[in-house]
């Protein structure tokens, strides 16, 4: 995919981060081509020059985004850090979300709904709900790896699940922002890592 191409300065990567941008903060039935012309600073006739519809740019864009929130992932699930450190910043320091609101440009404060707008989209495009399932899977078995090696060196306690406790993990990433503000505290995400840290470690 060629995203760098420039079209009057505004490059295929600008129209997504933008369109992305709107959409997860505003929903996706709630935004218009109009909206990312305006976003991005271009006419809609801009816009149609490198996406045929709303319906694609968002197909095109959620594919972009994914392969980045999975190469963030492997990243943190190299060998340049420990399972304890992989847990502070999966689960305290909010390092994909971090990611994923520099990577689109969101700032400060704002509301960033990624629960809703994923629900907003499954139902009308199947094909995004299967490249996210089939990316959780390959996220999953590397974490899973991770987890083995772990155990092997003594860093976690022997009898673990682990391709199971990749996916707990996963979900606790995933499901802390649904609890609402009062579960977002650093001390309240702290003490969520370390009950999970009291269960697996060796």
């Amino acid at each position: 995919m060629l995203l760098n191409r420039e079209c009057g300065g505004v490059t295929k990567t600008n129209i997504i981060n933008a369109a992305l941008r709107l959409f997860v903060t505003r929903g996706y039935n709630s935004v218009s081509l109009i909206d990312v012309a305006k976003e991005v600073g271009i006419t809609k006739g801009g816009i149609y020059h490198y996406f045929s519809s709303k319906d694609d740019l968002l197909q095109i864009g959620m594919h972009y985004l994914l392969e980045r929130l999975e190469s963030k992932y492997a990243e943190l699930l190299s060998n340049k850090y420990s399972t304890r450190e992989v847990l502070a910043a999966l689960l305290v320091e909010k390092t994909l979300e971090h990611y994923a609101k520099d990577l689109l440009g969101v700032e400060g404060d704002c509301r960033v709904d990624c629960a809703h707008f994923v629900i907003e989209i499954m139902g009308k495009f199947p094909d995004i709900q299967e490249r996210m399932e089939q990316g959780r899977v390959t996220i999953c078995e590397v974490f899973a790896g991770k987890i083995e090696a772990a155990i092997e060196a003594g860093e976690l306690r022997r009898g673990l699940d682990s391709y199971s406790l990749a996916a707990s993990i996963m979900a606790m990433v995933n499901g802390q922002l649904a609890l609402g503000r009062s579960f977002q505290s650093p001390e309240m995400r702290t003490r969520m890592m370390e009950s999970m840290w009291q269960l697996i470690a060796a």
